[in-house]
């Protein structure tokens, strides 16, 4: 009677699946009564019950491929440990699994997420950091599929090192706008000129936008008007790039005349106005605040009233300059001035 080359000899006991059963069985209720314990809306525990299914599972798949590994025959499948990369090939499969779930969890909620983990930073900065975080998550997935494949696959070193090279010779010849944009895109995380939430201008290329999202090749923006703009992030290393959003004070320039006629009155009007000024606790006065007489207009007596606010709010800064508009207008009036309307020279033939 000729053999088979598939023997499956089946024990009488299954050691190795029942044990990864209590282990997992073991692993889920310890996960399940930590959860129970921690804060319901945190990130600990949505972390723990997101990685609860995977990770269990994962130990019973991979004692359940470490225990059919080790019946087959030889013959039909060599497998040089006796089925152990079977069973650590599982483990990484589950791994990577288990952190893609999770990536997935912080996503779902990165503002509530983010404001427990640095509850001391502003916002920017912790969408910043979240962002970065789901960044280098997925590159270590990466990783790990591609050490793991190399390990099944048992690739030489003399191999890699081959590869290596043709790879960098590809990149530099081939691939030098995608290889430039990565570079670029790594650049703006570690320098950090602008993040999530910001609101930039590039000058050059007459764009300027919120700051979306800054992924590996390219910058999400999204313009005045809604629209998305995608700018390849190669760009921001060589054209200047202004952050509107980083402005300390906003400049308050306010330019006005009065008539000729009130010549005598500019001074009482420049006193009233420095005075009002320094009473007013929206405007910061560390920096310059001035009101001067700067020159004789076609029309009128210029002048010219300078200061800023208190922050870099625009909003906060648009209400200041409404408020000092109209208190010019009421001091100019109360020193018994007046605005001159624009005047025209006409020419008879």
């Amino acid at each position: 009677m000729p053999e088979t080359p598939l023997l499956l000899v089946l024990p009488p006991r299954f050691p190795v699946p029942i044990a990864g059963l209590l282990l997992a069985v073991a692993v889920w209720v310890a996960l399940q009564l930590i959860g129970t314990r921690l804060q319901r809306d945190s990130l600990a525990r949505a972390l723990l019950m997101r990685s609860r299914l995977s990770l269990c599972l994962t130990i019973l798949l991979a004692s359940v491929g470490w225990w059919v590994a080790s019946l087959i025959d030889p013959a039909l499948l060599p497998l040089s440990r006796g089925g152990l990369e079977v069973r650590d090939g599982l483990i990484v499969i589950g791994l990577v699994w288990t952190v893609l779930r999770c990536k997935r969890e912080l996503q779902r909620q990165v503002d509530t997420y983010s404001q427990q983990v640095f509850p001391n930073l502003p916002q920017r900065e912790r969408l910043f950091l979240f962002d970065l975080a789901d960044k280098l998550i997925a590159v270590l997935v990466a990783v790990l599929i591609a050490l793991e494949l190399l390990r099944l696959l048992g690739t030489p070193t003399a191999l890699l090192a081959t590869a290596g090279g043709f790879g960098a010779a590809a990149l530099g010849f081939g691939a030098k706008t995608i290889v430039e944009n990565a570079l670029s895109g790594i650049s703006l995380y570690v320098n950090r000129p602008f993040v999530v939430g910001d609101f930039i201008r590039i000058p050059s290329e007459d764009l300027a936008g919120t700051v979306v999202q800054i992924g590996w090749f390219y910058t999400q923006l999204r313009d005045p008007e809604r629209q998305p703009v995608f700018i390849p992030n190669g760009l921001f290393t060589t054209q200047p790039v202004i952050n509107i959003a980083r402005i300390d004070n906003r400049r308050i320039w306010i330019d006005f005349g009065v008539r000729y006629d009130d010549r005598e009155l500019i001074e009482p009007i420049i006193a009233a106005l420095q005075q009002q000024l320094g009473d007013d606790p929206a405007i910061d006065h560390e920096k310059m605040v001035a009101v001067h007489f700067v020159g004789y207009g076609e029309s009128s007596l210029n002048l010219r009233l300078l200061c800023h606010g208190c922050d870099g709010d625009i909003a906060t800064a648009w209400d200041l300059q409404q408020r000092l508009l109209l208190q010019i207008g009421r001091v100019v009036e109360e020193q018994g001035a007046e605005m001159p309307f624009p005047t025209r020279l006409l020419v008879q033939p």
